[in-house]
């Protein structure tokens, strides 16, 4: 066993194959991920300056003073009731290879104000908007009172909108906020902390998406979330509540290829020395030498399909670019190997190819689908190799490995159907 693990520890062929392929993994590894992060990290201010960022709407302040009161400190007021919808329509947003989560908002808040003192009262409501300052716009701003614009008394200030006039004794009015905006990856309404919420229900609907997740203190609906044929309607009612809980939605990703051509690339030299390991084994079996040359032209073509992958993606779209990487390097070591070894050789080259690259991307390229695609590439390809080493009754993988590492022809008698013949090495 010892003399087996040296052989295969100083084998030169063996680090002759792989260090200069580990390097150039490393550098394409490291530069995918210099890449990725600066154009993430840098285009996001750009975005969002240019789309908006995430819409975070807090709750609407009342502020009153009685009519005749001396003091010139404003009370704080209760919203009697708030019933909010909010339309998310889902609009991802390209620039580069990076998919960024955008969205068109339509917001509709109903609030139900009442004065409770005996007297008439000075009333001022607030309603912040969700944008922060530099990011993104709001179209159709309208304040309604009681169904109709006050222009008289609504200021539209850059931060906030504005309405201050009079309630009379045990009067009740209702003011209603309406605008349309853009924002990324989530909404959200927050709530005033220590304040007590009456009456209050929000429903956001989602068009253009399923798959959601809420943020860390975000609570989620408070009914379960109802299917459409274009989304999901989620509902939140609350009365007489305290929280410091907010609610909103995390909306879905899309497939960012940046982020995944790194895991990919990161994963790449274990699927690699798989495809080595298969392609030393398929050698031994078919009687063929195992010589250092093949091995290292194999090798580098196999690895050319990474950094033709990722430049490829530059100019046309994942799919052709996937599709036309992988069908070039085939084609290429197919036409190799069936020139060094025959056609059978070739096709069997060429699955073990499909296998440890091939069906690997695709799992990397559907992250939600990964292991269980992993897990089935796993189950098939145990079968294949069981197939294979059945007609084999005594192959030791210790005679497979140094046969393949000292670049050595060696002879395997195939067991036949019925028979006790041994295999050979």
């Amino acid at each position: 066993m010892l003399t087996f693990l040296r052989k295969t520890i100083f084998n030169k062929y063996l680090w002759l194959v792989l260090l200069p392929l580990g390097l150039g993994w490393i550098l394409l590894a490291d530069r995918l991920q210099t890449r990725t992060d600066r154009v993430i990290g840098t285009q996001l201010a750009s975005v969002k300056q240019i789309w908006g960022g995430n819409l975070a709407q807090p709750m609407p302040s009342v502020r009153y003073k009685r009519s005749g009161a001396e003091v010139s400190t404003l009370s704080r007021g209760e919203v009697q009731s708030s019933q909010i919808s909010v339309i998310l329509k889902m609009d991802y947003r390209k620039k580069g290879l990076v998919y960024y989560t955008g969205y068109n908002a339509e917001f509709i808040g109903k609030y139900t104000l009442q004065n409770s003192e005996k007297d008439k009262i000075y009333l001022s409501f607030i309603f912040p908007y969700p944008t922060k300052q530099a990011e993104g716009m709001l179209q159709d701003v309208k304040l309604l009172v009681n169904g109709e614009e006050d222009v008289a008394n609504t200021e539209y200030q850059p931060n906030l909108a504005l309405w201050t006039g009079v309630l009379e004794a045990a009067q009740t009015m209702e003011i209603t906020m309406r605008y349309k905006g853009r924002g990324l990856d989530q909404f959200i309404y927050g709530f005033e902390a220590g304040r007590q919420i009456n009456n209050f229900a929000l429903q956001i609907e989602l068009f253009g998406a399923k798959e959601l997740d809420y943020a860390q203190s975000t609570m989620p609906p408070t009914t379960p979330p109802q299917e459409t044929a274009t989304g999901k309607i989620l509902v939140w009612k609350l009365d007489r509540a305290l929280t410091q809980l907010n609610m909103g939605v995390i909306l879905p990703d899309r497939l960012n290829v940046e982020k995944q051509l790194v895991v990919m690339t990161y994963r790449a030299p274990v699927f690699f020395f798989l495809f080595l390991v298969s392609l030393a084994t398929i050698l031994v079996l078919a009687r063929e030498p195992v010589n250092f040359i093949p091995l290292a032209i194999m090798s580098v073509t196999y690895f050319l399909f990474y950094p033709f992958f990722v430049y490829l993606l530059v100019y046309i779209d994942l799919i052709p670019s996937l599709a036309t990487s992988f069908g070039v390097i085939a084609l290429l070591l197919l036409n190799y190997a069936r020139l060094l070894y025959g056609f059978k050789v070739a096709l069997a080259v060429v699955l073990a190819y499909t296998f440890y690259l091939g069906i690997t991307s695709i799992a990397a390229l559907l992250p939600t689908y990964t292991g269980l695609i992993l897990t089935l590439e796993g189950v098939v390809l145990m079968g294949i190799i069981m197939q294979v080493l059945s007609r084999y009754k005594d192959l030791k993988i210790e005679t497979l490995i140094e046969s393949a590492l000292t670049a050595k022809t060696t002879t395997l008698k195939p067991k036949p159907i019925g028979g006790n013949d041994h295999a050979t090495a």
